[in-house]
């Protein structure tokens, strides 16, 4: 065979969709930890603006509340030019009252955000035309907010020294992107010409091809955390260079108005401020000409941490000796957990790409494989990925679409309360719910191709809408509209990548199909939350949606595979592919069939919605409880959160597998049913960080272990057979939503009643009472009459 014959071969279609995936995949990875270590230097930026603009706003603050109104403040324009002047980033200084009326502003012109005095009582960030504004409330006597001074900084205020990072990361990742084309190009190519047989050149190529991309995925991500720690290092010592600076030049105006630094009040609290807002500073002090120390606050001493040295001005007579110095300590500790947390999102981001470089590979393999026809695998095989990216679209908006409600309920003035965010969720769940029970008889009788890409184009649509009502600030009931609207998009979709999954596996290949396929929504779900939170910092959220929409041609690319290489197996087979054969309901079928299916209904009553109860009640509600009364901070309980999506992705293929190996289902039915009451005991029992990542992990535990099984028993009935797989699959799909709207008024009722741990107990209980349910009233299967498994798979 010549060279030109193997290049047209499985190996060169996988290396060449190595090669390529390859520069996405790290192109993700970069962007994810560039968008880290700039919100690294961000975070110091604000802080240090927080700290000194603090100390301006306190100045305002006594004026007023000594009887002189605001708006009358003589000197404002002076006092402003000195914030700019001790604020160097600051763009533009501004003083606006509680009805938006600037009462004066200096620097750059621009518009100033309005904070009401309803919701002006912390210091806040606003982002208007291109800027990031903080503004520092200003109260009267009586304590009410008067008006605010705002400080701009340019929306993208990095410093520096993170521009070189960020050069350096650049230069690194494209590196490592290009030594791992090269090295797979050349793999390939010896691949090519070996003379071993093709399915073992074929696999030896695939082994290879994955240890490329992990390893260079492994070593930029090696090289991120080293830049992480550098970055948190550098910031926190310039935030005390800065802050040493912004003192000394207070200090310095009074001593130049002759007043001693022992007659100087307040030292003390304004330090305890600076500590309190900048939590990389651990201590602060004034140390006088002879050494003495005359005021001080927070952890201070060279054993503390790293000490900053400002000297003070001198004064006539002192032979030039500074009359003497600030010592602003660093915070050791605070560093290392800064840093900690930074190596933690590293790892988080290098996990989330890594998931994706997997995904990214099954399909190529699916595709490789299906065009070279070895064995002439079925089309189903592109279930998952088309789940994965159709997951990882629709999940970019999910984490911030309650914040992007609340922004626009404050901009048309409209109640911010917990029901009005939480309404555009509620609408797009309730409208997946309507149309799943709608998509699937479509699927029998239309094929799965017409919800597949009904729901892509509505989803698109939603994404669309939602652009615009963010870019023009339109009432917040648009924006529950075009929500509603990708819950229709969204139910039609899902629906129909599970109807197409199943009316092309087999019965005995369902269970491994199913988990497979639900591991690559979590994967999809995982990463798609991760990285649109990330981009949402960036790009803002209006963007984030136009990423979703675009993001949507992904999943709308396999599913073209998909149908394509379908009709290329029904040439081969001269024969229709299986997903365009429609299944229509027989006599007694229906609605009415499925709900006479004995087997069916103990599936959905006694497994699928006891357990998404369960999931539900530990996941939304104790899990966060608990870890928040500890301390623990938001992004680490989601990293908690994300040992479940782990679980099943690691194992539920493998349970999946081993359930399609086994005639009777039911045991891991069982099995899934006691492993979900022992999550909910050990979280009950410890409360701790480590029990409830124990419970966490054993609740995804009892998805692996149950979720194939559950749909390999339940849809082998002979009233499945005659409804349709479609109508069932929408059946149970409504039914683990049902689950999920009840878990949260069942568990929540009990934590409120009876507590936390008596509730999750008495949840334990329920799971434990409908596994012994199901083992006493399901009866074992007898094996499908041919008919019926012909009809069914």
């Amino acid at each position: 065979m010549s060279l030109a014959t193997r290049a047209r071969g499985p190996i060169f279609r996988l290396t060449l969709a190595l090669a390529l995936l390859l520069p996405v995949c790290m192109g993700i990875a970069g962007f994810l930890n560039l968008t880290a270590l700039k919100r690294v230097d961000a975070e110091a930026t604000v802080s240090e603006v927080t700290a000194i603009g603090g100390k301006w706003a306190d100045r305002l603050q006594v004026a007023v509340r000594y009887g002189k109104p605001i708006e009358k403040f003589s000197g404002l324009d002076d006092l402003l030019d000195d914030v700019r002047q001790d604020i160097p980033l600051a763009g533009q200084a501004a003083v606006v009252d509680v009805k938006g009326h600037v009462l004066g502003s200096r620097g750059e012109e621009a518009a100033v955000p309005v904070v009401g005095a309803d919701q002006g009582g912390q210091v806040v960030e606003r982002v208007n035309a291109g800027r990031r504004w903080v503004l520092f409330p200003i109260r009267d006597a009586g304590g009410a907010v008067v008006a605010h001074l705002g400080v701009a900084l340019p929306e993208e205020a990095h410093t520096a020294e993170i521009g070189r990072t960020v050069q350096a990361m650049v230069a690194a990742a494209a590196a490592a992107t290009i030594l791992g084309v090269l090295v797979t190009l050349g793999l390939g190519f010896a691949s090519a010409r070996g003379r071993a047989a093709d399915a073992v050149r074929l696999k030896r190529m695939r082994v290879a091809g994955i240890a490329v991309v992990v390893l260079a995925q492994a070593g930029f991500a090696a090289y991120a955390i080293g830049e992480f720690r550098s970055a948190v290092e550098t910031a926190a010592a310039r935030q005390g260079e800065r802050l040493a600076a912004s003192v000394a030049n207070d200090l310095d105006q009074l001593i130049n108005k002759g007043i001693g630094l022992r007659f100087m009040g307040r030292i003390e609290d304004n330090f305890a401020r600076l500590i309190d807002q900048v939590p990389l500073i651990g201590g602060a002090a004034l140390v006088g000409p002879d050494g003495t120390r005359i005021a001080a606050a927070g952890v201070t001493g060279p054993d503390a941490g790293p000490v900053v040295i400002r000297d003070l001005t001198t004064v006539a007579g002192s032979g030039g000796r500074p009359a003497g110095r600030i010592e602003i300590t660093l915070s050791g500790a605070a560093i290392a957990d800064s840093v900690q947390s930074r190596v933690l999102d590293a790892v988080t981001l290098a996990l989330v790409s890594a998931m994706i470089v997997g995904e990214g590979l099954i399909f190529v393999f699916a595709a490789v494989r299906g065009r070279a026809g070895t064995g002439g695998i079925a089309d189903s095989r592109f279930a998952r990925p088309m789940a994965f990216l159709f997951l990882l679209a629709w999940s970019l908006p999910l984490s911030f679409v309650p914040l992007a409600m609340r922004l626009l309920a404050a901009g048309n003035g409209a109640a911010t309360s917990d029901i009005m965010m939480a309404a555009p969720v509620s609408a797009e769940m309730m409208c997946a719910l309507v149309t799943a029970l709608i998509a699937g008889p479509m699927a029998d009788r239309r094929g799965w191709q017409v919800p597949v890409l009904t729901g892509f184009g509505l989803c698109v649509l939603a994404n669309m809408v939602s652009l615009v009502v963010m870019a023009t600030q339109t009432h917040p009931a648009a924006f529950i509209a075009a929500r509603a609207l990708g819950g229709l998009g969204y139910g039609f979709a899902w629906m129909g990548i599970q109807s197409h999954l199943y009316a092309t596996t087999l019965p005995e290949r369902r269970a491994s199909a199913t988990a497979g396929l639900i591991a690559g929504i979590f994967v999809g779900q995982m990463c798609g939350t991760a990285i649109g939170a990330m981009l949402a910092e960036q790009l803002g959220y209006a963007n984030v949606f136009l990423v979703a929409a675009l993001f949507m041609v992904m999943p709308l690319v396999v599913a073209l595979v998909a149908v394509s290489v379908g009709r290329e197996l029904a040439v081969e087979t001269d024969s229709k592919p299986v997903a365009a054969a429609p299944v229509t309901a027989e006599e007694g079928g229906g609605w009415r069939g499925l709900l006479t299916d004995r087997t069916f209904m103990l599936v959905l009553v006694c497994s699928v919605i006891p357990f998404s109860i369960a999931q539900v009640g530990l996941l939304n509600f104790a899990v966060p409880v608990y870890l928040a009364e500890q301390g623990i901070n938001q992004s680490d309980i989601g990293r908690v959160l994300m040992v479940n999506g782990l679980a099943v992705i690691l194992l539920g293929p493998l349970f999946g597998r081993l359930t399609d190996k086994v005639t009777d289902k039911r045991p891991f039915i069982v099995a899934g049913a006691l492993a979900a009451a022992a999550a909910l005991v050990v979280a009950s029992i410890g409360g701790n960080l480590m029990a409830l990542v124990a419970a966490v992990f054993l609740i995804g535990v009892s998805g692996s272990i149950a979720g194939g099984a559950q749909s390999a028993h339940g849809l082998q009935g002979a009233g499945v057979a005659r409804a349709g797989i479609g109508r069932a699959v929408s059946m149970k799909r409504s039914a683990d939503k049902f689950g999920q709207m009840l878990g949260p008024l069942i568990v929540g009722g009990l934590f409120a009643v009876v507590g936390t741990t008596a509730g999750l107990a008495a949840t334990a209980g329920l799971m434990l009472a409908a596994g012994l349910l199901f083992l006493v009233l399901d009866r074992r299967p007898a094996p499908p009459a041919a008919g019926e498994a012909e009809a069914s798979s």
